[in-house]
């Protein structure tokens, strides 16, 4: 009776360490594959202190080790990507404007020009935008004009499309100004307001 109590741990931990192995790398389930791993070695050394069979302890204790262990890595690896899916979205979506200037893009704003001509005024701002990653990436960048006290004037969009590692482009916005804004336009500073990155 007892030598049949000592061979069911080991037994129960052989089996818990080789289904714990198995589930191990299927995300969600594998929370149960953990439990099953510290069982696994729970029962392993329960085996081992009442000195059953040798062979199917350390299988057991080994096994549990390695469901813990990968199940651990497992959920790891699907958390990192989780986050970097996440990173990548919000950079997308504009949210993470201050870390794409700092790290993914180099926008230059130019001096605003204006030149009338006898039936019409042509005006723009050219911007140069450089990719520093070092993958093609497309850039999506906002810039707002405001006069003195703070207030806008007006927004135009830079759209970089497709730009290679370390490539740079000149774009040219507020192509139109209407007659209305122009004088304060003349003294406008722009800033950037969002960038985003896909």
């Amino acid at each position: 009776m007892e030598e049949t109590k000592k061979s069911g741990f080991s037994t129960a931990g052989l089996v818990l360490g080789i289904i714990g192995v198995c589930t191990s790398f299927i995300p969600i389930i594998n929370n149960l594959s953990f439990v099953m791993g510290i069982l696994a070695v729970i029962f392993g050394i329960v085996a081992l202190v009442k000195k059953s069979g040798k062979g199917k302890i350390i299988a057991s204790i080994i096994l549990g080790i390695l469901a813990v262990v990968i199940t651990i890595n497992s959920q790891k690896a699907l958390s990192d990507s989780f986050e970097a899916m996440s990173n990548d979205l919000d950079k997308a979506s504009g949210n993470s404007t201050e870390e794409v200037l700092a790290n993914d893009v180099e926008v230059s704003l130019g001096k605003f020009e204006v030149k009338e001509g006898k039936y019409s005024t042509d005006t723009k701002l050219v911007v140069k935008v450089k990719n520093k990653t070092s993958q093609t990436k497309s850039f999506n960048i906002q810039i707002e004009a405001v006069n003195a006290d703070g207030s806008r004037i007006t927004n135009d969009y830079v759209y970089a499309n497709n730009l290679n590692a370390g490539q740079s482009q000149d774009f040219e916005i507020f192509t139109y100004v209407s007659s209305d804004k122009l004088e304060t336009m003349k003294k406008a500073t722009f800033k950037i307001v969002e960038a985003s990155m896909y």
